[in-house]
Parts: C-alpha cells; structure tokens; sequence
C-alpha cells in the first residue's frame, strides 16, 4: 500500500513528538509553513469550505474598499510572496481608520494586551464603525503571527 507525501510527513510529525497529537499539530503546521506541498496537500480536502467561508467573510462585510497607498509611496507585499507582517504603515493605517490619533505602543504579550483599560463606552465611533472589527482581526492575526 503507497503513502501519500502527506501521510508520511503526518507519520513522521507524530513520531517527532513521541505520539503527542498537539505537539505534532503544531510540529506539522510549522512544516507546512515551509512546505508548499505538504500545506497544499492538507488543505486540498477544505479548499471548498475555506473559499466559501472567505467568500461569505467579504460578502457580509459589503465591499472592501482597496487599500491606499502609504505617504512612503511603499506598497504592501502581494499575496502568496511570503509577506506575512503588517508594515508599520499599515499598522498605523489601521490605527487611523479606528479613530486613533498616534498609535500606541505595540504590546510585546496577550498579558499586556488584557491589561490595557477598555475604552469608555461613550468614546465616539467605538461602536459605530464596522471596519473596526475587521482592523482587530487584522491586528491580532500580525500578533499571532509573529510568535
């Protein structure tokens, strides 16, 4: 019976963390960073469901206007070329458009995060302004990247 690429390197992660099935997700999602292959393989089976789910995202937003280009005339990397960062640029775009004049300190861990005070309820446009939700997803996802 033939392995496929993919099985083998599922094998090969569960046996890297001595059958530990957490530790060899996280061992096998570092690989598939790196492997254009093995990502692919993993993901073919949800392709469908994960496009869907991204079509259904936008769609309830509305349109998305395109971003602007930066006063530093930089433009951010293009999807799929391995730029996963946000550039403090585009940090401080998104800062902008939630309503905040000079952006604060970036938090260096969640406990710095949850330690930060709640905003006052009566803070014009906290609530008023959809694109905000999505600037917080944005934000936390270039946090959880850098880990």
């Amino acid at each position: 019976m033939s392995e496929t690429y993919v099985t083998l390197k599922i094998r090969e992660a569960l046996t890297a963390a001595q059958g530990n099935r957490a530790q060899a997700q996280r061992v096998l999602m570092s690989w598939a960073l790196e492997d254009d292959q093995l990502l692919r393989g993993l993901c073919r089976p949800f392709l469908k469901a994960i496009a869907g789910s991204a079509i259904e995202r936008v769609a309830r937003v509305g349109s998305v206007p395109a971003p602007r280009p930066s006063a530093t005339g930089s433009r951010a990397p293009a999807p799929g070329k391995g730029g996963r960062a946000l550039t403090p640029q585009m940090l401080d775009a998104i800062i902008s458009r939630m309503g905040g004049g000079q952006p604060a300190p970036a938090p260096q861990s969640m406990r710095d995060v949850l330690r930060r005070p709640a905003a006052a309820a009566d803070t014009p446009g906290q609530d008023d302004d959809p694109r905000q939700a999505e600037s917080l997803k944005a934000l936390a996802a270039a946090f959880r990247d850098r880990r």
